[in-house]
């Protein structure tokens, strides 16, 4: 999830707890966007002629 730039770390090192509220909801973005996309394709699948089947 590095973004680029310098990032400030709290104590010794680790992200503070801000830092990993914004990272979890960037993340919590991303897998929502990622499921409509899955969703969108079962969707598109689930309307077409299944394999095997005639027409």
């Amino acid at each position: 999830m590095c973004r680029g730039g310098h990032q400030h770390r709290g104590p010794r090192g680790y992200p503070s707890r801000e830092q990993w509220v914004e990272r979890l909801q960037a993340y919590r973005e991303h897998l929502e966007g990622e499921l409509k996309n899955v969703q969108e394709l079962i969707e598109r699948l689930g309307d077409g002629p299944q394999p095997g089947e005639t027409a």
